[in-house]
């Protein structure tokens, strides 16, 4: 069968919920991004959650970029 739509392959065959299990919002440098962890202390960035246009120029907050989470200070 052939189906013919406008809409995205995401909207027609949605990701399975195991994949978004992995992901997580977190406030990095007052920027709010869902990040998904690759390892005990690392995580891949997946979305930045902003309205301001400056954090999507940032570098470092892009999607793809690994960041190094440091455990909470007591």
């Amino acid at each position: 069968m052939i189906l013919y739509t406008i809409l995205p392959h995401e909207a027609v065959f949605p990701t399975e919920q195991s994949a978004y299990d992995q992901q997580q919002v977190i406030d990095w440098n007052g920027v709010q991004l869902v990040v998904e962890r690759t390892a005990h202390s690392e995580c891949r960035v997946v979305q930045i959650l902003s309205t301001d246009p400056q954090d999507f120029l940032n570098e470092s907050t892009q999607p793809g970029q690994m960041l190094t989470l440091t455990p909470p200070q007591k």
